[in-house]
């Protein structure tokens, strides 16, 4: 008979509460992990037609390890560019580089862009700038030029001034490249040191024309915008600027339009010299204006001008156009008859500009203020001579209201006139 201890030992062990088999993944004994499904080996490469390669989610026997990837670089920061305030600076207050020598695509808000010379324009803050002035904000800025060749532009990120966005150019470069290349075509053009084309020769303010001597006339003479060039060392500075009383009056261009017309009658190829109507103009003064800081001079001196002959209230110069002349066979020009106010008006503006520490050229004769109807460049084979028939009548008339402040060269503003830097109401 077995006692109870027996039974003990031999009694089953309890059964499973929930009357189930044991849970996967338990060490019981006789339960083992269902074997993993592998995937199916990848038709399209077995038929040489997988066009996902190490990427497919199907095995490739056989194929090599695919090589790892870099990882993906970031976009390089472009380089930051100079701003056009920069330029304006740069071409401010670095005596190296010659203002007249640039020019300024800018955004206008009728006419879209359009250019004009670096100092027809105020670079003052606008707040202080006075309506007559020429002044823009610095982000309608498009571009620079300097000598017609563009060494800045917003658009395209080109910078050839300061050479901040990796071009490997700067504006000093650009000067030596710009200097060479005139060489070559002066010495490609017979050596001729003007450089100055028959299409261009009446468009050269005649300022520039000295009447007196062939030598002086020599020096005097230069292709449109050399004026504005620095001086060199076998060269003496030249003018940069003049003070000139506009051709208005419709009376007067018309009696020039009618001379420039028998010119061409007579001659066809003095149609090329004929003066354009919109730049007539009468020179009273010739100046060298070097930097920003001579420019405001010269423009303080001009309303120093304007305040007294506002304040006496003389009366307006009437100029009357009769006669005509020439310098040299060069210059067919009018004259306005002689009158002790204009050669008055021409003095203080010496004065004024004298007080301001200006250079300020004497013009060939103050007794021979001239209207140039024609003009043939130095070296030109043609001559003009007076017509056969001169008129007799008066050409007419012009009233002497306001000055105009101009940039001698080939800058022309929107109405054909010279790049102006002011123009101030006399009256």
């Amino acid at each position: 008979m077995e006692g109870p201890s027996a039974a003990g030992n031999s009694a089953a062990p309890p059964a499973d509460p929930t009357g189930g088999a044991p849970e996967p993944g338990c060490d019981g004994p006789g339960v083992t992990d269902p074997a993993p499904t592998l995937s199916p080996t990848c038709r399209f490469f077995l038929a040489g037609s997988c066009r996902f390669g190490a990427r497919c989610r199907n095995p490739h026997p056989g194929a090599p390890p695919a090589a790892p990837q870099p990882p993906p670089k970031c976009p390089s920061k472009k380089p930051p560019m100079k701003t056009a305030g920069d330029v304006v600076s740069r071409i401010l207050w670095d005596r190296q580089l010659p203002p007249g020598a640039f020019t300024v695509g800018h955004l206008d808000r009728f006419s879209g862009v359009r250019e004009d010379a670096f100092t027809a324009f105020s670079w003052e803050d606008l707040a202080s700038v006075g309506p007559e002035v020429l002044a823009i904000p610095q982000h309608r800025i498009q571009y620079f030029k300097y000598r017609g060749r563009v060494v800045w532009d917003k658009a395209s990120r080109l910078d050839d001034v300061f050479g901040s966005t990796g071009g490997g150019r700067t504006i000093l470069e650009v000067m030596e490249e710009e200097a060479g290349r005139q060489q070559a075509v002066g010495m490609g053009d017979g050596g001729s040191a003007g450089g100055c084309s028959p299409a261009g020769g009446a468009g050269v303010p005649e300022e520039a024309v000295a009447p007196e001597s062939e030598e002086e006339d020599e020096d005097a003479e230069a292709e449109p915008g050399a004026l504005s060039r620095p001086p060199v060392a076998s060269q003496p500075p030249r003018p940069t600027h003049f003070v000139a009383v506009r051709i208005t009056s419709p009376e007067l261009r018309g009696s020039v339009a009618r001379l420039q017309e028998a010119l061409t009658q007579a001659n066809p190829g003095l149609a090329e010299f004929c003066a354009p109507l919109p730049t007539l103009h009468l020179t009273l003064c010739l100046l060298r204006l070097d930097g920003a800081g001579e420019m405001q001079a010269a423009v303080t001196a001009l309303r120093e001008l304007q305040a007294e002959h506002r304040h006496l209230l003389p009366p307006t110069p009437l100029l009357r156009f009769r006669g005509l002349g020439t310098f040299q066979g060069r210059v067919l020009y009018a004259a306005p008859a002689p009158g002790p106010e204009l050669a008055g008006l021409a003095h203080a503006l010496e004065q004024g500009f004298v007080c301001k520490g200006l250079t300020v050229f004497p013009l060939p004769a103050h007794d021979c203020f001239h209207l140039t109807v024609a003009k043939i460049p130095a070296g030109g084979e043609l001559k003009l001579s007076l017509p056969a028939e001169p008129p007799g009548e008066e050409l007419g008339t012009q009233a002497v209201e306001s000055l105009c402040l101009c940039q001698v060269g080939r800058g022309r503003r929107t109405d054909g006139f010279y790049s102006t830097l002011v123009e101030l109401d006399l009256y």
